[in-house]
């Protein structure tokens, strides 16, 4: 009887632990006044769009985000640039900028009027960028 009461406890305590560290990346990044994009809201949102920011080095870019799937950008540091995006059915959008293991990544996106946010897997955020209705005029 205490063994099962004990194993009862520790599933109890294992489920709020992963039930916390679900829900609190969340909370955080929704604390912003950011919204959790569907897949229907990046695809009407971003897809044909272009994003303007800053990458965690601080290298300013700018990328659109072709509906064939594609992405052309620019930034200061590299230059110009392609790379490929697409959605995974759990509702990550995902990006690949080359053949290494760390070239990519896949993200869920937070959005607030222009400002879109990219919360990873593991509750930590990228900085935000600026969304641009269209190619934004860096590309053409």
């Amino acid at each position: 009887m205490e063994n099962l009461a004990m194993r009862m406890a520790r599933t109890g305590i294992v489920a709020a632990a992963i039930a916390f560290g679900m829900v609190l990346p969340l909370g955080v990044a929704l604390a912003d006044g950011m919204t959790m994009l569907s897949i229907d809201d990046m695809q009407a949102g971003v897809i044909g769009n272009s994003l303007s920011g800053k990458t965690e080095s601080g290298d300013d870019y700018v990328e659109h985000y072709r509906p064939d799937g594609t992405i052309v950008g620019k930034s200061r540091e590299g230059g110009a640039y392609e790379g490929k995006w697409s959605f995974r059915q759990d509702g990550l959008m995902c990006f690949k900028y080359g053949d290494g293991a760390f070239d990519g990544g896949c993200v869920h996106l937070l959005r607030d009027g222009d400002q879109v946010g990219f919360l990873r897997v593991d509750g930590s955020h990228e900085p935000t960028a600026t969304l641009i209705p269209g190619m934004a005029p860096q590309l053409k």
